[in-house]
């Protein structure tokens, strides 16, 4: 499977040295590119989880940009970063489809939190899967008949 990477689109750092450690530490590495093309690109041949996007650079609203990285790259969560002079309503990013607001430059600080909600995300568990009570009532039958059910109508570990 092809390494978690973070991609940022556009030139949001003075150099990525500073940004390494920090994506150390969830194992991803790091990828840079200044159009959508390449964030396609990058794509292809990597698993990307976020994009920190620049829309000046993509020269789109941040609207825009924000769909068109949903498009090319449907999987990751889009942070959008943006001029204090910009100002994003969150609600209204949030609807969206942006995962998270970074401000620009970025401090190194509100990255690592933000990359920290990344993680979280994509590594929470899955939901308990609700039976509707149809359900329930055939895995009683089931294991009256020896299946391994327990009284509540939730499946036991099987080994």
């Amino acid at each position: 499977m092809p390494r978690e990477t973070i991609v940022v689109l556009g030139n949001l750092m003075n150099g990525h040295l500073a940004l390494e450690p920090l994506l150390s530490e969830f194992e991803w590495s790091l990828e840079s590119t200044l159009t959508l093309d390449g964030l396609a690109g990058i794509c292809a041949r990597r698993d990307v989880v976020a994009v920190l996007v620049d829309p000046a650079v993509v020269e789109l609203p941040w609207k825009r940009a924000i769909a068109a990285v949903q498009e090319v790259a449907p999987r990751a969560l889009p942070i959008l970063c943006h001029r204090f002079s910009s100002a994003i309503d969150w609600p209204e990013a949030s609807a969206a489809g942006v995962f998270h607001l970074l401000g620009l430059p970025l401090n190194l600080r509100e990255l690592r939190q933000s990359l920290g909600f990344v993680w979280a995300e994509r590594n929470k568990r899955s939901p308990v899967i609700a039976l509707t009570g149809d359900e329930r009532s055939r895995l009683r039958k089931t294991a009256s008949a020896g299946g391994a059910v327990h009284n509540s109508g939730t499946a036991a570990n099987v080994a």
